[in-house]
């Protein structure tokens, strides 16, 4: 009886290594469901009326697994801020968010190939009454208060990079709260990418506000400070995250891709060419 109950403990643990050992890879190639972490960010990703999934991140993430497996895409909503340490923590696969590709997260997560590439952009009171057209303008009026998204630190340092005092940023948990602090004038811009700002607006419809047009980006190192964005996997994924890279590589080529964002709103110059890598973005 001993014997017997050691054999079946051992057949457990040599069941639980080889599911460990499977990894994403294998996962997708045998049907199984990929967990979607997410934060409600149109046009990238949100939830549908029907709670299905809907917006770019989506479209290009289906159109790319689609060619490894069989496997469907599940959802798992949180914010912004907790989607790395909610893929650390193995609550879902992959991160499809507007997630820009940064050195210092390539040193804990995976990241695929740039997926797209974004500016800056602002959402003022009509008329652009602080008449903010660039940073070097909120630079020179230290009374302009800016807000943007908790975890959305990128944007934000490019601001600071440009000279914006820290005093004058502020972040907010989400982009209802954003809007509203504009129109409350407890800030006077909302800084975010110029193609969620386009979203932003567009489904207010809200004559309240509007985009500033135009808007200088900033300029780091003597490069405009464009911010390059992909899908994030855990390190340990590297093998899916290869096989994944190949079949985008196939989409972009195509103009597959351009397809999927222009439905979303996205022009041809924000979906990358292929030529900017993920690891020149990661040095």
């Amino acid at each position: 009886m001993r014997n017997t109950l050691k054999l079946a403990a051992a057949l457990l643990l040599l069941t639980q290594a080889s599911v460990m050992a499977e990894g994403l890879l294998d996962q997708v190639k045998a049907g199984g469901a990929v967990r979607v972490g997410f934060a409600e960010q149109e046009p990238f990703i949100s939830t549908g009326p029907n709670g299905q999934l809907t917006g770019y991140e989506v479209d290009l993430l289906s159109a790319v697994i689609s060619k490894i497996g069989p496997s469907k895409l599940e959802a798992v909503p949180t914010q912004f801020g907790a989607l790395i340490p909610g893929l650390q923590a193995k609550r879902f696969d992959v991160v499809a968010s507007d997630l820009y590709i940064r050195p210092d997260r390539c040193k804990i997560i995976a990241f695929a190939e740039p997926t797209h590439i974004v500016n800056d952009g602002l959402i003022v009171l009509a008329g652009n009454p602080k008449n903010i057209h660039s940073y070097a303008d909120i630079v020179k009026d230290p009374t302009i208060k800016v807000g943007y998204i908790a975890g959305g630190g990128p944007i934000a340092d490019h601001a600071i990079a440009a000279g914006v005092s820290k005093d004058q940023l502020s972040t907010l948990p989400d982009f209802n709260s954003l809007l509203a602090a504009v129109k409350t004038k407890r800030i006077d811009a909302f800084l975010n990418t110029g193609i969620s700002i386009s979203s932003v607006l567009k489904a207010a419809n809200d004559t309240s506000v509007e985009r500033a047009e135009p808007f200088e980006q900033a300029v780091i190192d003597g490069k405009p400070a464009n911010a390059t964005g992909s899908y994030a996997f855990r390190t340990e994924d590297q093998p899916f995250v290869d096989e994944f890279n190949k079949h985008l590589a196939m989409i972009v080529a195509s103009g597959e891709a351009v397809k999927i964002g222009e439905k979303y709103g996205f022009a041809a110059s924000d979906i990358p060419d292929g030529k900017v890598k993920t690891a020149d973005l990661c040095k």
